[in-house]
This record gives structure tokens, C-alpha cells and sequence, in this order.
């Protein structure tokens, strides 16, 4: 029962990234290769804030979301001048300098040997230890996310993002604000990156930069594509459908040494079969 809570918790984290993810990537248009990064900042804020007792776990999420937010802004800037290829490239560029950073900023991050030892979340007092509780709040966080994802994209701010997606120019030639709109988006994906890494951190208590790297932001590429790109359903189905697909390998008598690579071929292979055959995902609509 502890290894399935344990699988549930993370899927609900994951759902809150595949949120923001299918806000750039799906609603807004903006193909960014760099989330894990802003996942893994969320994550790093919150454990150096909790590591180092500079204040508790409710603040230092506020804090996660509010670095994720202003850093998510400054990555997709470069989205309002450069679109389509030449935006790929320069998420990927970035999530290859946040890497960088992770392994080797030692005081922040403790380098390649990560951060250990990192307290378990507590509210008001209440330390949140055992699975059982660390479920029902990170249960309660996926909700929260997915309301804020459904009201916003149910809004005329929604159909406003959608719109940019279809016609940027003739929204803008229209008087609406494009540039805010998109860094509305972002600002809100930074906030459930932030909250996603605040929750990750203290669920497992380490973490170490190979959590954040470019095969992440592949996976959370792969969850909204597989999931359905543009809809909720399809943001909460990618996620515990793919992490799921660890348990059925192991099933299958793989040597150790090369079960992380035969992960990685699977998700780029499902992803290129349901770019081929099926680009709505299983329960969204077409890139």
C-alpha cells in the first residue's frame, strides 16, 4: 500500500507539472523545452529554505512559486521575438544553463551530490511524515491547480490564449494584448512549476540536479502529448499513464544497468507513435 500512496504522489505532482506544461505548450503555443528547470528551482528554493530552517514549509512555497514565476517570464521573454524552431532552441539552451547551475552552484543546490536530509512538510505546525498525509495534500494541491487551470482557460482570457495560438498577428492587428496574455501564462505555469517542486522536495527529502535535466523536460513533454494536449483530462491522464509504464517494465527481466535507458527509448518512442498516429493524445485535440 506504501509503494502504490508513493506512486499516487508522485503522479499528482506530475499532473500539476503536465498543468504547466500544456499552458505553454498546448493553450499558449509556446513550445518550451525548459520547464524541468523551473521545476527544479521550485524544488531548490524550497529545500534550501527548509535545509537551512530560514523559514517554514507554507512560506517557502510561497517563495518557490513566486522565483518559478518571475523565472518562468524571463525564459519564454524571448517567445514574444523568436517563434516556432528558434524558440525550441532557445528553451533548450536554457534548460541546458540550469543544469549547469544545479551541478555546480555548491552552496545553493550542493552540487552533483544534491540536497539531503530535507524536512517534511508541515502545516500549522503539523509535520506532514507518513504517505497517507502527504497524499491527501498533494492530492489537495493537483485539485487546487487543476481548478485554476479550468477556470482560467473557461475565461475569456482562455479563449484569448487560444486565439494568439491560432492568429498571432490578427489578435494583435484586433487591439489585444498578446505580450501580457503570454506572460500571464507563463507566470501561471511558473506558480505550478513552483508548487510542483515545493511538494516533490519534501515527499522524497533529496534531491540532486539529474531529477531536473533535459530527459525530464522530455517526460513532460511526452505526458501532454500522450495525455492530450489542450484539455485538463488530458493533463491528469499523461502523467499516470507514464509513470506508470516503470511498474510494467518491471515486470520484464531487464539488467539494472540499462532499465534507465530502455525508460527513455519507450517514452521517445510512445511519443513519436502518438505524434504519427494519434497527435490529440488520448483525450485532447491536435498540436
Amino acid at each position: 500500500m506504501e509503494y502504490f500512496y508513493s506512486y499516487l504522489i508522485l503522479a499528482s505532482i506530475f499532473v500539476v507539472l503536465g498543468l504547466a506544461t500544456n499552458l505553454l505548450v498546448g493553450i499558449a503555443g509556446i513550445f518550451s523545452v525548459s520547464q524541468a528547470a523551473i521545476f527544479g528551482v521550485g524544488a531548490y528554493v524550497t529545500a534550501y529554505c527548509l535545509v537551512n530552517e530560514v523559514m517554514g514549509f507554507l512560506p517557502a512555497v510561497a517563495c518557490a512559486a513566486g522565483a518559478c514565476l518571475l523565472l518562468n517570464i524571463v525564459i519564454t521573454l524571448p517567445a514574444l521575438r523568436v517563434a516556432g524552431d528558434y524558440f525550441v532552441v532557445t528553451s533548450f539552451g536554457i534548460q541546458l544553463l540550469a543544469t549547469a547551475a544545479f551541478l555546480n552552484w555548491n552552496g545553493a543546490t550542493g552540487g552533483a551530490s544534491g540536497m539531503a536530509a530535507i524536512p517534511p512538510a508541515d502545516l500549522f505546525g503539523y509535520a506532514i511524515e507518513d504517505t497517507g498525509s502527504m497524499l491527501l495534500l498533494c492530492v489537495a494541491a493537483m485539485l487546487l491547480c487543476c481548478l485554476a487551470f479550468y477556470l482560467a482557460m473557461n475565461s475569456p482570457y482562455g479563449r484569448l490564449l487560444r486565439a494568439i495560438r491560432e492568429d498571432e498577428l490578427a489578435v494583435a492587428a484586433s487591439g489585444k494584448p498578446v505580450i501580457p496574455a503570454k506572460a500571464a501564462a507563463a507566470a501561471l505555469a511558473g506558480v505550478f512549476g513552483g508548487v510542483a517542486g515545493s511538494l516533490y522536495a519534501t515527499f522524497l527529502s533529496f534531491i540532486d540536479p539529474s531529477s531536473f535535466d533535459l530527459n525530464a523536460s522530455v517526460l513532460l513533454l511526452s505526458m501532454v502529448v500522450v495525455g492530450g494536449a489542450r484539455t485538463l483530462a488530458g493533463s491528469i491522464i499523461g502523467p499516470f499513464v507514464l509513470l506508470a509504464l516503470p511498474q510494467v517494465l518491471t515486470m520484464v527481466e531487464i539488467p539494472s544497468t540499462m532499465a534507465a535507458g530502455v525508460r527513455q527509448g519507450l517514452y521517445g518512442a510512445l511519443l513519436i507513435a502518438f505524434m504519427l498516429f494519434r497527435p490529440q493524445g488520448l483525450a485532447g485535440q491536435k498540436l
